[in-house]
């Protein structure tokens, strides 16, 4: 096939950034079943510097962690989506992400820097890295954006 024309490549933004956005509301729902299907099926995820392998292990991930939480908030902004080839893709997006049990709040944010794959199914994420720009209470040992210090 040849190069991919500017409505493809607009359309493969679009469908990315559906993407995106579907998976934030699936894990604000606690819908992890469906959630996982934003991943290719050996899709990695790497949320805290260690890398998850397959849509099987990333629910088995998620799942305990999602339910602690009587609530959640996950906002998406900054979406920024490069078109590498005909079914590849990485697109950098910044999450900010509320969370709240019986213990108080949790505050997260950070970017997901994801890796994209065209399947039979559309647009999945092939590689999801989750680095942390700052949190309450503090992760110090979560890996970071690598910020320029002045």
């Amino acid at each position: 096939m040849g190069e991919m024309t500017d409505v493809e490549r607009l359309t493969a933004v679009h469908d990315i950034s559906f993407v995106i956005h579907e998976y934030a509301r699936l894990v604000d729902l606690n819908r992890v079943d469906e959630q996982v299907l934003c991943f290719a099926e050996d899709g990695i995820a790497n949320y805290f510097g260690t890398e998850i392998v397959g849509r099987d292990a990333i629910r088995d991930l998620i799942k305990p962690a999602v339910k602690k939480w009587d609530a959640m908030t996950t906002a998406i902004s900054n979406i920024q989506v490069e078109i590498t080839g005909e079914a590849s893709a990485v697109s950098m997006c910044y999450a900010h992400i509320w969370e709240r049990n019986e213990d108080g709040d949790v505050i997260v944010r950070g970017q997901y820097h994801d890796e994209w794959v065209k399947t039979a199914e559309g647009w999945k994420i092939q590689k999801r890295t989750f680095l942390v720009m700052g949190a309450t209470p503090p992760r110090p040992d979560a890996p970071g954006i690598g910020r320029l210090s002045l």
